[in-house]
């Protein structure tokens, strides 16, 4: 069954919902580190601009951002799994760190936890703790995240991995980082 480009975006809106009522800590960690997770990367000899890759359907709430430029590149042009065929878009802050948070994308709004598929295919969240152009003063620090935070994230992805999609993208990261023999911490 086909789903329609609105169902789609209410159905990424219920996600952005959901994820809005929680927050990985009882303060602003924005505050902790300049938004450096938002902001350009400064250093002038490699400039290097930040963007976010999107989940399918989640395009849809930035057609008519003032705040984020919305772009593609084709499946082909970079390692993902075979079923992405068509376009894999990315979003990047037109003018960090004031963009519009209410549309900032899933995986903003679930750092510092990504979903994780074990080898015995059970999921899990684990830590993010891939190189960035930044350190993640909540990653660093270990600060404790909470426990509604981790729950809801949980469930978010849970359902979106139920798109097979996701689930693709989410096995061939996990393998990429069993295969590296990664560390990582499991949160749930």
């Amino acid at each position: 069954m086909e789903i329609s480009r609105k169902e789609m975006k209410e159905y990424i809106k219920n996600i952005y919902k959901r994820l809005d009522s929680v927050s990985p800590v009882d303060f602003d960690c924005g505050q902790l580190c300049g938004e450096v997770c938002c902001v350009y990367d400064e250093d002038e000899n490699n400039p290097e601009e930040l963007a976010i890759y999107l989940l399918p359907g989640e395009e849809l709430m930035y057609e008519d951002s003032d705040s984020f430029e919305l772009y593609y590149i084709d499946a082909k042009e970079i390692k993902y799994p075979h079923s992405w065929k068509d376009k894999i878009y990315l979003v990047k802050c037109i003018n960090p760190p004031k963009c519009n948070r209410n549309i900032r994308p899933i995986q903003c709004r679930t750092f510092p936890l990504i979903p994780h598929i074990s080898k015995n295919g059970k999921f899990h969240l684990i830590l993010d703790e891939t190189e960035f152009p930044y350190k993640c003063a909540i990653v660093n620090n270990n600060i404790k995240l909470n426990n509604d935070f981790i729950s809801e994230t949980y469930d978010v992805w849970k359902k979106l991995i139920q798109n097979q999609l996701v689930y693709d993208l989410i096995d061939m990261d996990s393998r990429t980082r069993d295969n590296r023999n990664a560390n990582y911490e499991i949160i749930i």
